[in-house]
């Protein structure tokens, strides 16, 4: 029988996977996802395999000259199952990529995304990703004065 989760041994577990990704190395990337693994990007409308999305981000990240700094706010980890075979961490992060090649040199800066990974083990006994979500908040859309007014013109003609 596997050793139960403990929320300290998910907690590192993210910062091992930031940690990676940060420092550009992507053969410790792809070990971090189960064959399976299904992940949601910040920008992505599907899911996609753990292990195209690491061939991905190394083709748009992981150039010699491109930076990655990563924050990571608090990590909420629930522990499930009846054995904690399983857990989901939650928490905020900060990421900063500049000198993209893919964006002519361009910066990428997601000042408060939002992270969601489900960890479980893996047949070889090895603590691995089955899901990831990486997403952003949806930006307010802005109203003006002109179309507060409008909407208001047009609930009071509905009303009359």
């Amino acid at each position: 029988m596997l050793p139960k989760l403990t929320i300290e041994q998910v907690k590192a577990e993210v910062h091992r996977f930031w940690n990676a990704f940060a420092s550009k190395d992507s053969q410790a990337l792809v070990r971090f996802y189960s064959a399976g693994a299904t992940v949601f990007n910040s920008t992505s409308s599907r899911y996609e395999l753990g292990l195209l999305s690491t061939a991905r981000r190394e083709r748009e990240y992981f150039q010699r000259n491109t930076k990655i700094k990563v924050e990571l706010g608090e990590i909420l980890v629930v522990v499930m199952g009846e054995h904690a075979e399983s857990a989901v961490a939650s928490y905020t992060f900060h990421f900063h990529a500049s000198n993209l090649a893919l964006a002519g040199g361009g910066v990428e800066d997601i000042q408060q995304g939002r992270a969601s990974h489900v960890f479980a083990y893996g047949p070889d006994g090895n603590l691995c990703i089955m899901h990831e979500h990486l997403s952003i908040p949806a930006k307010k859309p802005s109203t003006s004065i002109a179309s507060h007014n409008s909407l208001s013109a047009m609930a009071g003609q509905r009303g009359a």
